[in-house]
């Protein structure tokens, strides 16, 4: 098993034909030989990933369809 930093994509379809993606999203990805790895978030970024899912909710009922978030940005 190894532990690795990293930055990675949220990618999650929230309604017919909608589509988010929330991009620089620190985590740690651990890595299991024979198994498939796993993306471990933090409470504070599993809290702020949850809000920028809202976010995306209310962009959705506007009409976008392809939302594109930057996790780092203060939106």
């Amino acid at each position: 098993m190894s532990k690795q930093d990293a930055l990675v994509t949220f990618e999650k379809t929230i309604g017919p034909g909608v589509s988010v993606h929330v991009t620089n999203i620190p985590a740690e990805i651990v890595r299991c030989e024979g198994k498939e790895d796993l993306t471990l978030f933090d409470f504070d970024t599993s809290s702020r990933l949850q809000h920028l899912l809202r976010a995306a909710r209310a962009r959705m009922a506007n009409g976008e369809s392809d939302i594109i978030l930057d996790f780092s940005s203060h939106e």
